[in-house]
């Protein structure tokens, strides 16, 4: 049986998304850049008709990106923002996948999230992710490397990470061949919050 929406909002769901919306970012000082305000306030005001329909969803708020502008929204802030969105919604759409029958759909979604998360995370450091080609800026492998080492450690339970230090998670620039190619890690890591936030790993 589908739940409700009063049942999602008891859950901590649908309700707890509509309250991750409540509260606009902050704007930078004129002379630094942030968000471009109009993308903002454009998907924030998307969000706020969409999210009592359900007709947004996690991985959407996920790859979601703005422009930048002087004076505009400050990064941190809006990231914020969107992280705890993107987690209410995670919850609300667990909700609802157990509670109308997708047991077995959702299980296997967390099957093959983890098994592709562990298996990159089994790779040796420094040949995790493909390299940057030609003089390409690239992530530096040692500080992917590293955060490799604290998520094997927290799905292993030797230690405890949240989706939102790895949203913060920052690596060194490296160009070409030293560094590892941004996009790859990228969508790992979007993997790994996908994991934590929608099946509580």
């Amino acid at each position: 049986m589908a739940v409700t929406q009063e049942q999602e909002q008891e859950l901590g769901g649908l309700g707890a998304a509509e309250e991750a919306l409540r509260q606009r970012p902050h704007r930078t000082g004129r002379l630094r850049r942030g968000y471009r305000t109009a993308d903002v306030d454009a998907f924030l005001e998307h969000a706020e008709r969409s999210v009592p329909a359900r007709r947004l969803t996690a991985a959407q708020v996920r790859a979601v990106g703005f422009g930048s502008q002087f004076g505009g929204y400050d990064v941190e802030a809006t990231d914020a923002v969107l992280a705890r969105l993107e987690d209410r919604l995670a919850r609300a759409e667990r909700v609802r996948a157990l509670a109308g029958g997708a047991q077995r759909q959702w299980a296997e979604r967390h099957a093959a999230l983890s098994a592709a998360v562990l298996g990159r995370l089994d790779e040796p450091d420094g040949e995790r992710f493909p390299r940057a080609r030609g003089l390409r800026r690239g992530y530096r492998p040692g500080d992917v490397d590293a955060l490799c080492a604290l998520l094997s450690e927290h799905f292993a339970g030797q230690g405890r990470l949240e989706a939102a230090d790895v949203r913060a998670a920052l690596f060194r620039p490296r160009r070409g061949r030293r560094g590892y190619r941004e996009s790859p890690v990228d969508g790992f890591l979007d993997r790994v919050v996908e994991l934590m936030t929608s099946h509580g790993s």
